[in-house]
């Protein structure tokens, strides 16, 4: 046996010698710029001509007297995304008016931080998290004034909401909204109004700014005692307008309404669930109920949606009809 393995290890070893020594039969020059020595310059003796070196793609010289008029560059064309019909509209809702932007806040901060430059305005403060941009300060007469535009995210799901508000100091040294001729609210949203119609739908959103995309403005919530409610970041004149918006575009009946109190009467009716042998032996059943919807403010710019039944039995369809109104809202 030992004999053997002796034998294989004899045969084994000249391949061994070839494989090692490869690189000392075949050698690839791959390393002989190594080899090299840097050689003397080249020398021209004195008395041969050298030819001239020509310029074939000569550059005219800049001439002062051939610029006859000053030319503005365009602003790059915007870009921005929002996964649909791109919409661009202006709302108006009493003293509030706003943009409303189908995509998401994120890609519309970018554009609107060119518009901001664009105009000239200056910036002061910037927050992409609040979405918030404050431009310097702009004396109007003896007031020093400022341009302050937020940016949120909009009701409907992927939307965005743009505003606008012009303050000045006030000798308390706050900042208070400034009204009359002077005030440049409207003039600066149409101008920003123009500014996003004319934004092409390639796509494009700022990282910085996906924080925005979070704060949805209608939510469905549920209480410790199971009951439910919508909470709308909203000031109570347009958490009526959006409510009586959803109402219409879900085909709910309204009977009867109070803006003062805050009071929808809707009629509502639901197909009743029922299991397949159940449904083999009974016919359609619908339950159908009047129902108040009731509008509450909690802060300036939060109010909750609460259902309330005729019955005991219609509650279990409270839940039904919130998530209808909540449906129809987002």
């Amino acid at each position: 046996m030992k004999f053997l393995k002796f034998k294989k290890s004899f045969y084994l070893l000249p391949f061994l010698l070839i494989s090692s020594s490869c690189s000392l039969i075949f050698d690839d020059g791959i390393d002989d710029y190594l080899k090299e020595k840097e050689s003397e310059s080249l020398k021209i003796a004195s008395d041969r001509d050298i030819r001239p070196i020509i310029d074939f793609y000569p550059l005219p010289k800049n001439s002062q007297d051939s610029v006859e008029k000053l030319y503005e560059v365009p602003l790059p064309q915007q870009v921005f995304s929002s996964g649909t019909t791109n919409e661009v509209r202006l709302h108006r809702l009493g003293d509030i008016r706003w943009i409303y932007v189908e995509t998401l806040p994120s890609s519309v901060w970018p554009i609107m931080k060119d518009f901001w430059n664009a105009n000239r305005f200056g910036m002061m403060e910037e927050d992409p998290n609040t979405g918030v941009i404050q431009s310097k300060p702009l004396v109007i007469g003896d007031l020093q004034t400022k341009l302050i535009m937020k940016i949120e995210h909009g009701i409907r799901q992927a939307s965005s909401e743009v505003f606008i508000s012009h303050v000045f100091q006030s000798e308390n040294e706050e900042w208070i909204r400034l009204t009359g001729e002077d005030n440049l609210e409207e003039k600066v949203l149409l101008s920003a109004l123009d500014f996003l119609s004319k934004s092409s739908s390639t796509g494009g959103t700022s990282l910085v700014a996906l924080n925005l995309n979070i704060g949805q403005k209608a939510v469905l919530k549920q209480n410790e005692d199971l009951s439910s409610f919508i909470e709308l970041n909203l000031e109570f004149p347009r958490a009526w307008a959006a409510v009586d918006r959803a109402l219409k575009e879900a085909l709910i009946t309204v009977v009867d309404l109070d803006r003062n109190e805050g009071v929808f009467y809707v009629d509502f009716s639901r197909a009743e669930e029922k299991g397949f042998v159940r449904g083999l032996f009974t016919k359609d059943v619908s339950s159908k109920g009047t129902f108040k919807i009731e509008i509450k403010k909690v802060e300036d710019n939060k109010c909750i949606v609460i259902v309330g039944g005729d019955s005991e039995d219609s509650r279990v369809f409270e839940r039904d009809l919130l998530s209808e109104i909540n449906q129809s809202l987002s």
